[in-house]
């Protein structure tokens, strides 16, 4: 289980970019996972890389995680990047 550490996003009119960081309670002297992220001009609308080279996997849990998080942030304020809600269609 991943705790949120740390979400950074710089908009303009079009793009964004940004980074998500977490811990793991479990192992709290561990080095934060750290997610970068960047604007896409196709969907999702975003590219996510994980600092860890070994972490690149869309099933590495702080990938999930900041997947979701930016799924839930874009689906409710798309205008941000000049999209609109039709452009993140609900589960």
């Amino acid at each position: 289980m991943l705790q949120l550490l740390s979400l950074t996003l710089a908009y303009d009119d079009t793009r964004f970019f940004g980074s998500i960081m977490f811990t793991d309670p479990n192992q709290p002297d561990d080095k934060p996972a750290t997610v970068l992220i960047d604007h896409t001009d196709e969907p999702p609308w975003f590219r996510l890389t994980n600092v860890d080279p070994n972490g690149q996997a869309p099933a590495v849990p702080a990938m999930v995680e900041a997947d979701r998080i930016m799924r839930f942030l874009l689906r409710y304020t798309p205008e941000r990047i000049g999209r609109t809600t039709a452009d993140f269609p609900q589960p």
